[in-house]
């Protein structure tokens, strides 16, 4: 089956992931997308960032209003600016101390948020870092894609590696 007949037929619902998976699969979403490895890491703590500082409902309509994140983040020589400096920024790892920071919050090890706040944050956060505004789509088709395809517990694994943590043995 094609990617686009998988997004198709599985639509992003309210079933509610970790944020941890989510790690996982925002990181195997920008390998897929074949984008530097660092962008992805980039890309992954961001989107934590955001679940911990903007509220649910405003993800869910970061979600839905996505044409309108598109347009309101601007065409143009600016947004390459922009982009080709946050790009800068992302071509080292995350620093330890971000990522030993994220493994240290214990409110993340049992938050889980619905697979659409999910891309919604995922939005937020490539905005955040400036990404063109033809990368969103994409990065969300591939995203919806991955949620699909990808075992949770395969992508809670690389979402736990990537901060160094453990998968605990039930």
């Amino acid at each position: 089956m094609t990617r686009m007949k998988v997004i198709q037929e599985g639509p992003l619902t309210e079933d509610l992931i970790s944020v941890h998976e989510i790690i996982g699969y925002v990181l195997v979403t920008c390998k897929e997308l074949d984008m530097d490895k660092y962008h992805g890491e980039h890309l992954a703590t961001q989107t934590v960032s955001q679940i911990m500082k903007i509220s649910t409902k405003q993800a869910e309509a970061a979600y839905y209003n996505a044409s309108e994140l598109s347009k309101k983040k601007g065409w143009g020589v600016g947004e390459l600016l922009k982009w080709n400096k946050a790009k800068s920024h992302m071509n080292s790892p995350v620093s330890e101390a971000v990522l030993r920071k994220i493994a240290e919050d214990d409110r993340l090890d049992n938050h889980v948020i619905s697979e659409i706040q999910a891309a919604g944050y995922l939005s937020l956060a490539a905005l955040e870092l400036n990404f063109l505004s033809g990368q969103l789509t994409p990065l969300e088709m591939e995203f919806n894609y991955q949620l699909r395809v990808l075992d949770p517990n395969e992508a809670l694994a690389i979402g736990l590696q990537f901060l160094g943590l453990e998968l605990e043995e039930n």
